[in-house]
């Protein structure tokens, strides 16, 4: 049964203790409270039922994006493109329903507005919400991405930016965003690794929070240094946003600040090991890391026959 207690704040707390599932929740009117503590029990004692909730997929997602992307270091990566599928028409498909077909019609019609690779991203993301729908919250009794044929993989960028790029973007940009440039070209650290201020010892920055889950030493050149804040003022997203606008400015194409991260390792190729550059940038792929970065020139090689 669901318990209500109105707050001194004026709120509303509904608690609910059923079959063993404890859930409680703050709502502005009672009416709320007692809105979301039926639609919770009726979740709860379907599960207990083995029944599939009279709800959406676009639920699901909701869920998910509360309950499980909130805690990984990609949550704002996965809650903008869960928000995007909560906006297609898959979202509104009934649980009940909801099968590979669905699943297909989304892939087909997602591959007209963005490429393959985008779209077996989030594939895997979505997949993994089913697989949760299904093992963790019995919402789901299998996963309809199961079986089906995967978007096909395209091929990987390989854009750098051209030292006239570099020089008109310097040119434009703020002085805060052209120590970021510069930073991201010496070093080849992501968006997210600048934006967390990495700490400076000597020579080496130290990452503690990474992409991959492990911190991470990373050396320094002079200029790097120089272009090196214990503050670089910017996050994330708005290095990204802001350098979208600066290569609009200067009517650079197709230039992402992803993009600099491979520029770096083209460059830093040239003078380390490829173990060295897979430890600075973080690639664990070392066979990819050899195949992208370390091209033989058959003319170089000819030479020496």
């Amino acid at each position: 049964m669901a318990a209500f207690y109105k707050l001194p704040s004026g709120l509303w707390r509904a608690q609910i203790n059923r079959r063993g599932v404890r859930k409680s929740a703050t709502f502005p009117s009672k009416g709320a409270a007692t809105a979301w503590a039926g639609r919770v029990e009726s979740e709860i004692m379907a599960g207990v039922r083995g029944e599939i909730p009279n709800l959406t997929f676009g639920d699901v997602l909701k869920r998910y994006a509360r309950e499980v992307s909130a805690k990984k270091k990609g949550a704002r990566w996965e809650a903008v493109r869960l928000e995007a599928v909560g906006r297609d028409r898959i979202a509104a498909v009934k649980l009940r329903q909801f099968g590979p077909s669905h699943v297909a019609d989304w892939r087909e019609r997602r591959l007209q507005d963005v490429s393959g690779a985008s779209v077996r991203r989030e594939w895997n993301l979505l997949s993994h919400v089913c697989t949760f729908a299904v093992r963790e919250w019995s919402w789901l009794k299998v996963n309809p991405f199961k079986g089906l044929s995967r978007p096909p993989d395209s091929r990987p960028r390989d854009r750098t930016a051209t030292e006239g790029e570099l020089e008109r973007l310097l040119a434009l940009a703020s002085p805060a965003l052209r120590r970021v440039i510069r930073f991201a070209v010496e070093t080849g650290m992501r968006a997210s690794e600048i934006a967390s201020n990495p700490p400076v010892k000597g020579r080496v920055a130290t990452l503690y929070d990474t992409k991959n889950g492990t911190s991470r030493e990373v050396p320094l050149s002079a200029a790097a240094l120089e272009a090196w804040r214990e503050d670089f003022g910017l996050t994330a997203g708005s290095i990204s946003a802001l350098f979208a606008g600066l290569c609009d400015e200067a009517g650079i194409k197709g230039l992402t600040f992803h993009d600099l991260k491979h520029t770096a390792a083209t460059r830093l190729a040239k003078k380390l090991s490829p173990l060295e550059l897979a430890k600075m940038i973080g690639h664990r792929d070392l066979k990819m890391l050899l195949n992208v970065y370390y091209k033989a020139d058959m003319e170089e090689v000819a030479k020496k026959l």
